[in-house]
């Protein structure tokens, strides 16, 4: 234990002097390295101790958690690794000096693996053989043949996982690549631990056809992840196999180079990098869940397509069907409005409302009418897609298709807006005459203009607060659509015994239909009991939390005209209305910027394309200012 943890010692002071002044410093660090590097030429003695100690540590038995453990996720699962690294950043483990998995935290600090990872591989090589290290391959090799068996069970257990198979039933119908691997690496294996020769560059190559062999599954795997829904498990299982190759990759190049000192540099910067990172939580759930973010942004994109107009025809269809939304959010205005009279407890109150708003967004779908404000949570997606497709130079296409989401945007706001208010009016107009008495009192529809006045109430903040549960919906609806692929809903309603007196035809149908509509039904039921218990949730805690909504609020400003002698309130009506305006400008653009950001980040796309976009809209309207709200004429590109 003395002998290691002075080695320790000493390598802990190797790596101070070879670390730059800041971790970004790559330049710095390169002339750190060469310079120990011309140093240690100089003092033989001094190099001869350092390599002596790193020949002890890689010689040091059962080795195989630093060669094929850091870096590749374990067979826990998310929920479980995710608790465990929560666990190990409150807690973190004890170090055991005789592993070389924490050897390498006692010697680098949490940044160095910025620098260590960035200095050119040439570099190190360079010090490396001024420590005359070519015999170090030789002293780790057990370790790294045990690590490259115990790599291959893996790969080849996790190959027969059910959820693997349920993804891709051909692993089951012919030879998997997967356990072919297995077959032809372990003799390999076994021969060189034998003491005989170890993997030969055919072998290595031969066993690498397999590999990518499996690399092509998991691909195709991914790739039908989109018709075929995909789980937190699989996703979790795909990357961990994809480590488990590549590292098995990484370690039979190292067996098998001429000079294998450019490999073991490249393990080197891999297992630090690996290592210092091995506790986080919020690069691990982004990668995990990355897969399912995508599916659920590509089901988004497709209902999103269904909200892009890029004709006149396109234009008519949005406008009526934007005016039916508009007419039954009127009626849920005037509910809401009956609702408060009630005086229900808080809590029943709330689960009134959004029991309201999401039946009545249910019964818009299932109309097959628009909420305006559904729009931009969809349509984000549909953009990122095609961000995602284009070349830098076909941008003029992208702006043609942001040109003609903001248009639709427009006239779906205005036949919401359009039909809500004066359907709100009529009610209020006729409550009296129907039930004797008007809808609500001077007082309420005076409350109703003051909440919505944009500079003395907290409106526009309530409106971003909507416009996340805009965008949640969107996620909500793709991640039941994905669910419905994933579960083969379809499927199992048409085979569900208690359907059977319907007929096969009829049974299927309805299964397609529930299918088909399954994630927007959910996603609208979610959004309404969103709005009707935020505001429920705010009280309770104490928190200046509730939702503004633009179609609602036109509604109540319509109901308000018939309530207050608007002679009399001309201030507080001028100013709702504004606020009107602003509320929905707020609403689209949170949610909106919210779906984009998943979207973008779902596809790995960067900001630069964004501000490329951005750059060229702003020059098409300076040019055509009134382009946004016109329609796009045949000759335009």
């Amino acid at each position: 234990m003395k002998q290691t943890q002075a080695i320790i010692e000493r390598l802990a002071a190797l790596v101070d002097r070879l670390r730059p002044s800041a971790p970004d410093d790559i330049a710095g660090a390169e002339r750190n390295i060469r310079a120990e590097a011309v140093h240690l030429t100089q003092q033989p003695e001094l190099a001869a101790e350092l390599a002596d100690d790193f020949l002890t540590l890689l010689s040091l038995p059962y080795q195989t958690p630093f060669y094929g453990e850091i870096g590749v996720r374990s067979s826990l699962g998310f929920w479980l690794e995710l608790a465990q690294r929560l666990s190990q950043r409150l807690l973190p483990p004890a170090p055991d000096r005789e592993q070389l998995r924490d050897v390498v935290g006692l010697v680098f600090r949490k940044d160095d693996h910025e620098w260590v990872s960035a200095v050119s591989d040439e570099t190190w090589v360079t010090l490396a053989s001024a420590l005359h290290l070519s015999h170090a391959g030789k002293a780790a090799m057990t370790n790294v043949l045990e690590a490259l068996r115990v790599l291959s069970y893996r790969l080849s257990g996790s190959a027969v996982d059910r959820e693997l198979l349920r993804a891709d039933d051909a692993l089951e119908r012919y030879e998997s690549p997967f356990l072919a691997q297995n077959a032809a690496l372990i003799p390999v294996l076994e021969r060189a631990r034998s003491g005989g020769q170890g993997p030969s560059l055919e072998e290595v190559r031969d066993i690498d056809v397999l590999l990518d062999q499996c690399d092509e599954v998991l691909e195709r795997v991914r790739r039908r992840a989109g018709e075929n829904g995909v789980s937190i498990r699989l996703t979790y299982l795909l990357a961990r196999m994809r480590q488990l190759i590549a590292r098995l990759r990484m370690l039979l190049d190292l067996t098998a180079a001429e000079n294998p000192q450019p490999n073991a540099v490249r393990l080197m910067k891999t297992l630090v990098s690996a290592y210092q990172n091995q506790h986080r939580v919020a690069g691990f759930v982004g990668e995990n869940v990355s897969l399912m973010a995508r599916n659920i942004t590509d089901h988004a994109s497709r209902h999103g397509e269904h909200y892009i107009a890029r004709d006149r025809s396109g234009w008519w269809e949005m406008a009526r069907s934007a005016a039916g939304g508009g007419v039954i959010i009127g009626m849920m205005a005037m509910i809401k409005i009956q609702l408060t009279q009630l005086h229900l407890p808080q809590l029943t109150e709330g689960i009134a409302f959004g029991l309201n708003y999401g039946l009545g967004f249910v019964l818009i779908h299932l109309l097959g009418f628009t909420v305006a404000t559904k729009q931009p949570a969809m349509t984000a997606a549909a953009i990122a897609a095609t961000l995602e497709e284009s070349k830098p130079r076909d941008l003029d296409r992208l702006v043609d298709l942001v040109q003609d989401v903001l248009r639709t945007q427009f006239i779906a706001v205005l036949g919401n807006i359009g039909l809500a208010l004066p359907v709100a009016f009529l009610l209020a107009f006729a409550w009296p005459f129907i039930f004797g008495h008007a809808s609500a009192s001077p007082e309420k529809a005076l409350h109703l203009l003051q909440d919505m006045h944009p500079w003395h109430s907290a409106a526009l903040f309530f409106a971003a607060v909507a416009g996340v549960g805009l965008f949640l919906s969107g996620l909500v609806s793709g991640y039941f659509d994905n669910q419905a692929r994933y579960h083969q809903l379809a499927t199992r309603i048409a085979a569900a015994p208690g359907l059977a007196r319907l007929g096969k035809k009829r049974a299927a149908r309805f299964g397609d239909y529930i299918d088909a509509h399954y994630g927007a039904i959910l996603g609208n039921l979610f959004f309404g009991m969103y709005l009707g218990l935020v505001g429920v949730f705010g009280t309770l805690t104490g928190l200046p939390i509730d939702i503004r909504h633009v179609a609602f609020g036109s509604a109540n400003l319509g109901i308000a005209l018939d309530l207050l002698n608007v002679s009399e309130f001309v201030a507080p009506l001028v100013w709702a209305a504004v606020g009107v305006i602003l509320i929905a400008l707020v609403n689209l653009a949170v949610s909106f910027s919210l779906a984009l950001y998943v979207a973008m980040k779902s596809r790995s796309l960067g900001s630069g394309q964004i501000l490329r976009l951005a750059v060229m809209l702003a020059q098409r309207w300076i040019k055509w200012p009134l382009r946004l709200f016109t329609r796009r004429p045949s000759s335009t590109a």
